[in-house]
């Protein structure tokens, strides 16, 4: 039987915590579980350069399940 870890909240902190325990554990024994509401994250700093029109999100944000995928 496999464990289950599961963490709850992406955005930079849970992204990179999933990566790194899916890099060092494996899926052989283990399920990492990330729990989000939202599909994509957009790193918080550069919301201004968003809402100025100067970053397009669309091209900046990184998908949940693809990267969890890689």
């Amino acid at each position: 039987m496999k464990t289950q870890i599961v963490v709850v909240g992406g955005g930079a902190g849970g992204l990179e915590l999933v990566r790194r325990l899916g890099a060092w554990l494996g899926r052989k024994d283990f399920d990492i579980i990330l729990v989000e509401r939202n599909h994509t994250h957009v790193w918080k700093p550069l919301l201004h350069e968003v809402a100025a029109g100067s970053l397009d999100a669309n091209l900046d944000e990184v998908g949940y399940r693809s990267h969890g995928h890689r």
